[in-house]
């Protein structure tokens, strides 16, 4: 890690300004990703700007602590920043969230400051093209509190392969939800992520969907909101695979159930034919 570029940054970076060089930024086109790394110390949530995020996400507003996803809304600047590199190797806008894993060693307080660390990690080459991780640690103190493996996809090929089975699986409980058409903006509001494909129809149909969709870290969000209270233990690890879009309005079902080590679910359409995510949520020993 000697050769590791270390971008270090004062202030969050504006996410309008970043869409606007991600409408340009066309990738490197190189193999390797580069070894840099993106860090902003002492930040200190905005105590109105966490209850707005709670309130669309379905956490408790008046918490006196993060909610268990938001360390990513904090992290998400600096996510753009390592990508938007110009020896980044990929295009930013046809990029795909695939999976997303969250590791929470301890609550973090809204009094605490907190010291962001990024990094591009691993790649791998799938039949669906190239994939790849950007790591976040967040820490108080020199203690580590909270991790973050997010995982995108770069479209290269159409696969060979069968798609993938979303048979249902059977679980004992489950939630409907009613997500409106203008969820995504405020999301987007809230998280910084204003991702043209998640706020209208038309601007989604420029990027190739029909209609506009739900953001993957609203649903992660969302499942958060209704499960962690039901886990006996505020050590724990959410992990998430996106499988299909949720195109707004929608109603989405989440079904979940509880076994010896957690919870497992899967957020789908409500008639149960479209798999929109499937996860688990467990504690940390």
């Amino acid at each position: 890690m000697n050769n590791t570029i270390r971008m270090q940054f004062s202030d969050s970076p504006a996410p309008l300004g970043q869409y606007l060089r991600a409408a340009f930024a066309r990738g490197s086109g190189r193999q390797e990703m580069p070894a840099v790394q993106a860090v902003l110390s002492g930040v200190q949530p905005a105590v109105n700007k966490v209850a707005a995020y709670a309130r669309v996400c379905g956490f408790d507003p008046a918490a006196t602590t993060l909610p268990l996803t938001y360390p990513h809304i904090l992290a998400f600047p600096l996510h753009m920043e390592l990508m938007l590199r110009k020896d980044f190797p990929l295009p930013l806008m046809g990029l795909v969230h695939i999976r997303n894993r969250i590791t929470c060693l301890r609550p973090l307080p809204l009094t605490e400051r907190l010291d962001i660390r990024c990094w591009l990690g691993e790649q791998r080459v799938t039949e669906a093209g190239r994939e790849f991780d950007i790591h976040t640690e967040v820490s108080r103190g020199g203690e580590v509190c909270w991790l973050e493996v997010s995982t995108n996809l770069c479209r290269q090929k159409r696969s060979s392969s069968q798609r993938r089975s979303s048979e249902q699986q059977r679980f004992a409980c489950q939630e409907s939800w009613s997500l409106a058409g203008n969820l995504g903006r405020r999301y987007a509001w809230v998280s910084g992520d204003s991702n043209p494909i998640h706020l209208w129809p038309l601007t989604a149909r420029l990027f190739g969907f029909r209609r506009h969709i739900a953001h993957g870290m609203w649903s992660k969000a969302r499942i958060a909101a209704a499960l962690s209270g039901q886990l006996n233990s505020t050590r724990c690890c959410l992990e998430v695979e996106f499988r299909r879009p949720l195109f707004l309005p929608a109603r989405a079902v989440l079904h979940y159930g509880a076994d010896k080590d957690g919870y497992r679910f899967e957020m789908r359409s409500a008639d149960g034919d479209q798999l929109h995510l499937r996860g688990s949520l467990m504690p940390v020993q």
